[in-house]
């Protein structure tokens, strides 16, 4: 096999812990580990005009400086990118640029004329948001079509073959590393005693932004529901944003302040695997997805799943392995939650499909080698 140059461009990346950052990094990883070289490029929030360069696992990542100022940071970035991106194909053999976001990466990248083959990964959001307004007229002035566009969960791919040459477009899920993510159940214990979780207590589990999007509220109004009903259940809610602090309070009010209900704030990667190993449930009740990766460290270490019925949830969760519920529905969410409580065999057994499911799939080592084909095959 022949070693590639492949390049990342994604604005978001480490230290974030954000879906597309941990999505670069993974798959970066792993190609490294196929033998290839790996440059990423990102950018830091900085007045400064220098950018910085450093390795991380075998990867090169140069970060270019984007001053804080709103607006004008968009512009700055696409700029100093394309000179970025311009320069290393001057200097430096670049076989693949894959790049990642449509607000950010595919504006830089569609007036960039390069050499090297164009893939973009099409992680959703805003995109999702405009085809579904019927404004593709907006996609097409933000991006060109790229050789090739890697589409996380079948939804995506169904909205972009719409849009762009079928023939271009290909399914490939997101994964996780599944020798960082495996059950562990002395780190769960260890957890549980850190947050003085009582030994009969079945923990429910939930790593998630705080934000409209990501549904919490429909987990949050049902939490007292089941605490008043179920003595030895505790909930473990693990992220930040701005719903954050209006939930902690609407839940320490209705619960009495109760022990029940434990909020860690935001977490590191490994804070979240240690958090999701003392998990007995694991629920997602998130309003859109395009391929959770949340989703996937769960069941990467054997947890039963509950997750709204949206975006790619469908292609990585089956009744095997979890309980998909209607999207916007605190009923059905906590019908799904008391079906699990009260069959502790059930569950069980679908943690141990879940990990299955992982280890014959979802896992970066093999989507590594999918994308590394796909990458192959590229013509143009």
């Amino acid at each position: 096999m022949k070693q590639k140059h492949i390049v990342m461009v994604s604005h978001d990346f480490l230290p974030n812990i954000g879906g597309i950052a941990v999505y670069v990094y993974e798959l970066s990883k792993a190609l490294v580990a196929r033998g290839h070289r790996l440059t990423v490029l990102s950018q830091y929030r900085s007045f400064s005009t220098k950018k910085t360069v450093e390795e991380i696992d075998g990867i090169q990542v140069i970060r270019i400086p984007i001053a804080p100022i709103k607006k004008w940071d968009d512009v700055q970035y696409r700029k100093r990118m394309r000179q970025l991106i311009t320069e290393l194909e001057a200097t430096d053999s670049v076989d693949i640029i894959h790049w990642q976001t449509l607000n950010k990466d595919a504006q830089m990248m569609r007036d960039l004329d390069v050499q090297a083959l164009e893939v973009y990964t099409n992680h959703l959001s805003w995109f999702r948001m405009l085809y579904n307004e019927g404004n593709t007229a907006k996609i097409y002035a933000l991006m060109k079509e790229p050789d090739v566009i890697i589409c996380p969960s079948r939804e995506v791919e169904t909205m972009t073959s719409d849009l762009f040459h079928q023939a271009r477009t290909v399914y490939v899920p997101n994964g996780v590393d599944e020798q960082e993510f495996y059950p562990n159940s002395k780190i769960g214990q260890e957890v549980r005693e850190q947050y003085r979780i009582a030994e009969q207590d079945t923990v429910i589990v939930s790593t998630n932004r705080m934000e409209p999007v990501k549904g919490m509220r429909y987990l949050m109004d049902i939490i007292p529901n089941i605490l008043k009903t179920r003595s030895n259940v505790t909930f473990l809610i693990a992220g930040d944003g701005s719903q954050y602090p209006m939930f902690q309070a609407e839940i320490t009010k209705k619960t009495n302040s109760s022990a029940k209900v434990i909020f860690t704030g935001r977490l590191t990667n490994q804070e979240v695997k240690r958090v999701i190993n003392a998990a007995d449930i694991y629920v997602q009740p998130s309003l859109m997805e395009g391929c959770s990766i949340a989703i996937i460290e769960a069941m990467a270490c054997g947890k039963p799943v509950i997750a709204a019925n949206v975006g790619g949830n469908p292609d990585i969760i089956s009744d095997e392995t979890g309980i998909l519920v209607p999207p916007k529905s605190a009923e059905a969410l906590q019908t799904a939650i008391y079906e699990c409580l009260d069959d502790p065999n059930k569950r069980q057994q679908m943690g141990i499909e879940s990990r299955k499911r992982v280890e014959q799939h979802l896992n970066w080592r093999q989507l590594a080698q999918e994308i590394d084909h796909i990458y192959d095959s590229v013509k143009r």
